[in-house]
């Protein structure tokens, strides 16, 4: 516990993030608001009907929240998943995982935006957070992840199954036959599990998922090349005894 507790007051990219995020929407909230700043909601929140060429929408959306609890929320969760990562990767990994999930997570949520005749303005940093979370159960797969009493293999995959199935079967894209489990779901008091974007939240989790592949891949060192000149002229010097 002790471990784990110098471990979140030393993570200063993880906090400087969260706090980055509270700040933001404290300075939104004294500011009037939703009501009284829908203009910047409309040009940095991110939506199909007013992205045209506003690309930085792709990362801007990730610092506005619909509110404190919201923006809460994903500051805890950057904190708590964001401070392992500094710990085992350093500060910068959690800048550029971050930024890597919020932008996939759009682009997955824009994917599903074409057969919705008004596009809802999308914001929060959740995508960047499921990255976060699926890059940690990428490299540690089998660690358990506290609190819950599982090991990461099976907490990533979980999450990922549940939020694509959550995605498929939202009301708001219309897809044939799938959007029909989610409108019976919906008439039975369960509209609130379609409350957020979950293609949004899967997105980023593709991205903690394929940076996790990427860290974990073979590294090409000095070693590495000298054992294997070392191998093939063993070869080549079995093959000339032979």
């Amino acid at each position: 516990m002790g471990l784990r507790l110098r471990s979140l007051a030393a993570a200063k990219a993880s906090w400087s993030i969260a706090l980055l995020l509270v700040a933001i929407q404290a300075a939104v909230s004294i500011a009037g608001g939703h009501d009284k700043l829908n203009w910047l909601f409309l040009n940095f929140g991110l939506s199909r009907d007013g992205l045209d060429f506003k690309l930085w929408q792709f990362l801007s959306y990730g610092l506005l929240h619909g509110g404190f609890l919201h923006a809460g929320l994903n500051a805890a969760c950057i904190v708590l998943m964001g401070a392992r990562i500094e710990h085992m990767l350093g500060g910068a990994a959690v800048w550029k995982t971050m930024g890597f999930g919020i932008v996939v997570g759009g682009l997955a949520h824009l994917m599903l935006m074409p057969a919705v005749d008004y596009s809802p303005v999308l914001v929060g940093a959740s995508g960047g957070c499921m990255a976060l979370l699926v890059l940690l159960t990428t490299l540690s797969p089998d660690s358990r992840m506290w609190p819950i009493p599982i090991s990461g293999r099976t907490l990533g995959l979980g999450i990922m199954a549940a939020e694509l199935a959550l995605a498929l079967i939202d009301p708001q894209p219309g897809l044939p036959g799938l959007s029909r489990i989610g409108e019976i779901l919906a008439s039975q008091g369960l509209s609130g599990w379609f409350a957020v974007s979950h293609s949004c939240h899967f997105g980023g989790g593709v991205a903690g998922f394929v940076g996790g592949l990427w860290l974990l891949r073979p590294r090409v060192t000095t070693a590495r090349l000298r054992r294997d000149r070392e191998r093939r002229e063993a070869k080549l010097a079995k093959s000339s005894e032979a």
